[in-house]
């Protein structure tokens, strides 16, 4: 690790990887923040096909959408596809002005190797030259929005920041994704997952922007920040569907704040045993009806959970192996709870059957 002082308040900073020797990271952020980095530990392997290639490939993914990550194979739910080291990183407000601004920023780009340089350089960008260094606007346009985890009692401003990954930003959007993204502090890595099953051929996409939103409020934001306007299926539906769907989305970003929960439930015997069943059913319909499974999970646990007070081991079981394909990357202790209950649900899930007890002594 190296540091070269730009300025009383930045730096930039290399971090190195073992298991990437030839592609650090080059952070620009607040030195007194440097001590707090973590020293990466071995992050997951991306998984390789027999001959040693990657489940994807990065080609023109269309007219006006430059470069797309594309799967060369089946790619099931919750899978694996690829795990990566941010190129750059930095704050989401850095206080420097005018040629300092510029030199701080070109020094992240400065101090990678030229592969990766030259790589970086080709990502999308959708600041002019007038308005920023090329660095701070491929920053703009590609970071994805990650956390250093730092304590509360350290005096400094940037809190917020984001990185540039090389492979995983060549994923375009869409506002029914089929992967999502998981950032891994101690590591110092990002794994990039499957949300539904991938077809050969087709494009694995992420979301840019809330989702959940109007079609004309995402296409204005994704405009607004990324300078596209989104044509993906769901943006594409024309009238009454449109409408439809818009309606439908505002019903699920509601949902995650309203919908009747599992610890509500659990021990209320006024509520029917299939009340949250039912509610959380429709919640999924809606979901995949969407293309919104990275929404899913919180439901699906739920439902996993029910279940489980109702002592019906054969439901428990299918719902926990898709809880399971849900949380594995997204929520690796979740993952593992899982895999604890399903040894021996009737003994590792706490209060296994409960409620069909109660309802067997009134």
């Amino acid at each position: 690790m190296s540091s070269l002082p730009l300025s009383s308040y930045f730096t930039t900073h290399t971090l190195e990887y073992p298991d990437a020797p030839d592609s650090p990271t080059s952070l620009l952020l607040d030195k007194r923040i440097v001590p707090y980095l973590p020293t990466p530990q071995a992050p997951r392997l991306t998984p390789l096909d027999e001959d040693g290639t990657t489940c994807f490939e990065i080609r023109p993914a269309g007219p006006d959408k430059g470069l797309g990550m594309f799967a060369t194979r089946y790619i099931p739910t919750g899978s694996l596809i690829y795990v990566e080291h941010p190129a750059i990183f930095a704050p989401a407000v850095v206080p420097l002005t005018g040629e300092a601004r510029r030199s701080a920023y070109h020094s992240l780009s400065e101090a990678l190797p030229h592969h990766q340089r030259d790589e970086l350089h080709t990502m999308a960008n959708c600041r002019s030259p007038d308005e920023c260094a090329l660095e701070e606007g491929i920053l703009c346009t590609n970071a994805l929005v990650l956390e250093l985890g730092l304590p509360d009692d350290i005096d400094v401003e940037a809190r917020e920041y984001g990185g540039v990954f090389l492979v995983i930003n060549r994923c375009n959007h869409s506002c029914g994704p089929n992967a999502a993204h998981k950032w891994d502090l101690a590591s110092f890595s990002t794994s990039l997952y499957a949300l539904r099953p991938i077809t050969p051929g087709e494009e694995i996409t992420i979301i840019y922007t809330d989702v959940t939103q109007s079609r004309d409020i995402r296409r204005a934001r994704l405009l607004s920040h990324y300078g596209f306007t989104c044509l993906c299926s769901f943006c594409t539906l024309l009238s009454p569907f449109l409408q439809e769907s818009d309606a439908t989305r505002a019903v699920l970003r509601d949902w995650r704040h309203t919908r009747p929960t599992f610890s509500g439930w659990a021990t209320d015997l006024c509520r029917s045993d299939d009340f949250v069943l039912q509610s959380h059913m429709e919640a999924l319909t809606l979901i995949e009806k969407e293309g919104l499974q990275g929404m899913a999970s919180i439901f699906v646990r739920d439902v996993c959970l029910c279940w489980a007070m109702l002592g019906e081991e054969v439901e428990f079981k299918k719902w926990a192996d898709k809880l399971l394909k849900l949380c594995d990357i997204r929520d690796p202790a979740m993952g593992q709870e899982v895999r604890r209950w399903l040894i021996d649900p009737k003994v590792k899930v706490p209060k296994w059957g409960w409620r069909k007890k109660q309802r067997i002594r009134m």
